[in-house]
């Protein structure tokens, strides 16, 4: 790889894992967002979950007691549900209008929330199965289920911690099973391995710096933070599938 190449890969890689380490979602949405022009999704889509699984593993230390452990079996049960649903729909629709559709409700929400605050919607077991089950839909169909978690979570009343920790679980969980898939289907292969070994070290130092700041936000400016974040990553998102 030329070394311009090189150097663009690590700076989107580097930018991602702040972004994963302050938010713990959206690494692998601004990954495929820097670096999909440059390189085909044959090679972003491993890369891209193999570091998101060592990110999570780098995090788990410090985060596994915040976990809202009753809201990732829930959100995991209904996301693994939808899952088929969104595989079929994609199956049947183009991938571009499909993702320009998840965009523009996201933008729409995301500015809702901004604008026009409601009171935060309780945590309550039919909210979770409905929250997971769309995440599983939209995952299957555009792979975009960090936005509309992120986006949920953001409109209850979870603690901040809490949210983070549980965001960075369930894609672990997830990222196993989708790591596994490809891994089976002989994605892995000599130099997606060595671009791995090579992005530890700028995706570490990324997500301890991220983390950091996290360590440092007020609650309410976090999840304000994360609704601008979201709003920027649906406005790339869009501009990506429309181009």
């Amino acid at each position: 790889m030329p070394w311009d190449g090189l150097l663009i890969a690590a700076v989107v890689i580097f930018a991602a894992a702040l972004l994963r380490g302050y938010a713990g979602f959206g690494f692998s949405t601004l990954l495929v967002a820097g670096l999909i022009f440059r390189f085909p999704a044959s090679q972003i889509v491993p890369l891209s979950i193999a570091l998101e699984i060592l990110a999570s593993l780098g995090q788990a230390r410090g985060i596994h007691r915040d976990i809202d452990r009753r809201a990732l079996v829930f959100l995991l049960l209904a996301g693994f549900a939808g899952n088929p649903i969104g595989v079929v729909l994609l199956s049947h629709m183009p991938d571009a209008p499909l993702r320009i559709a998840v965009h523009v409700v996201i933008l729409v929400a995301v500015s809702a929330l901004l604008f026009h605050p409601t009171r935060p919607v309780a945590r309550q077991a039919p909210v979770l199965l409905i929250a997971g089950f769309v995440a599983g839909v939209v995952n299957g169909a555009t792979a975009l289920s960090g936005l509309v978690l992120g986006l949920f979570l953001t409109a209850t009343d979870i603690d901040p911690r809490a949210m983070r920790a549980t965001m960075i679980a369930y894609f672990f969980v997830t990222d196993i099973w989708a790591g596994g898939l490809l891994a089976i289907a002989g994605h892995y292969d000599r130099d997606t391995l060595a671009a791995i070994l090579a992005a530890v070290p700028v995706l570490a130092l990324g997500v301890w710096l991220g983390g950091r700041a996290f360590a440092t936000t007020a609650s309410a400016l976090f999840r304000r933070r994360v609704l601008w974040l979201l709003l920027a990553l649906s406005i790339a998102g869009l501009a990506m599938a429309i181009l």
